[in-house]
């Protein structure tokens, strides 16, 4: 029962320290070296203890025929014997009662390592990923700055920036979002044009070269809806609900497989709070983008919204300015 025992927690301590990674196999092969190690003096111990010295010392009894003077010399011998007996027996109880909590501590101490390991790794991944929010929040207060700096802003112009950022923040999908190059991932900017959200600019990794993305009406899939709600929609696998599919002429059967996360949020105008259009985030990954990791899209909406938000021309705004001084 105890060997049983002793080799199952063998099994538990290789099976955590495999999971915790820490160390190497060379490690885990002198820890299993050293288990069979005890194993053999646990046997040997209980041969010598249990049937070889009992064995022997009834063998010189049963023989007889002793002088005294040499009965006198096998008795230090005989309790010599039994001592060592008895002292291989203690030694053998005493390994077949801890060895099994020894290495049972061992193998918390290994998963507690383990867990602070992982705690560390996802510390280091979030420090990765402030570090590139930091960087995308620079790029986008340099170009909103730079927006409203234009004394007579175009339309073109405004745009040009807005492409800017979404490719600033293309970039830093794998930091931000770990977004990995064997998933099918987009990011785009949908503008309200009449009834329909046209594609203002888009980066993606499938498709074809010249592509036009299709304009989604307001209300329809995910781009469509969250312009509706005004709000944001992120979702962890829109293709197992069928109200984030398009409909009729906008159903493409690639959808379900190139689009499962996703996260639309929508771009406000800062003049009254309206949505002007949709930025939109997808991943052939399920559960790709989630509440915890979307802020940078909401900061990159943000700054959309105050660059493309309508405003007046900055030379009749100061004439005016100077006209009531005037006056």
């Amino acid at each position: 029962m105890k060997k049983r025992a002793l080799r199952g927690t063998e099994n538990l301590i290789l099976f955590l320290g495999g999971s915790a990674g820490m160390f190497d196999r060379r490690f885990y092969r002198e820890v299993r070296t050293w288990l069979v190690s005890l194993s053999k003096f646990r046997r040997y111990s209980l041969f010598v203890s249990s049937i070889a010295v009992p064995t022997a010392l009834g063998v010189l009894t049963a023989i007889g025929g002793w002088s005294a003077d040499l009965k006198a010399h096998l008795v230090p011998a005989q309790i010599a014997v039994l001592a060592f007996a008895l002292l291989l027996g203690c030694g053998l109880f005493w390994f077949d009662e801890h060895p099994a909590l020894i290495f049972q501590k061992f193998a918390l101490e290994t998963q507690k390592t383990s867990e602070l390991q992982n705690e560390i790794e996802r510390q280091r991944v979030e420090i990765i990923q402030l570090s590139a929010h930091i960087s995308c929040l620079g790029v986008a207060a340099r170009a909103v700055e730079s927006a409203l700096l234009f004394l007579s802003p175009t339309t073109s112009g405004l745009q040009e920036l807005a492409r800017e950022l979404l490719e600033t923040v293309a970039d830093q999908r794998g930091p931000l979002f770990g977004v990995r190059d064997e998933e099918q991932w987009n990011f785009a900017i949908y503008l309200r044009d009449g009834l329909l959200l046209k594609c203002l600019h888009y980066r993606r990794n499938f498709g074809q070269s010249g592509e036009v993305p299709r304009a989604w009406p307001v209300g329809a899939g995910h781009v469509g809806l969250a312009y509706h709600r005004a709000g944001e929609l992120v979702n962890d696998d829109v293709a197992t609900e069928e109200v984030f599919q398009g409909k009729g002429d906008l159903a493409r059967e690639y959808d379900k497989t190139r689009y499962r996360g996703t996260a639309s949020i929508c771009i406000p105008d800062v003049n009254d709070g309206q949505p002007l259009g949709v930025l939109v985030a997808t991943s052939s990954r399920a559960g790709r983008y989630t509440q915890a990791n979307v802020q940078p899209l909401r900061d990159l909406a943000q700054s959309l919204g105050a660059i493309l938000s309508p405003r007046p021309n900055m030379v009749q705004l100061a004439a005016g300015v100077r006209h009531d001084e005037a006056s």
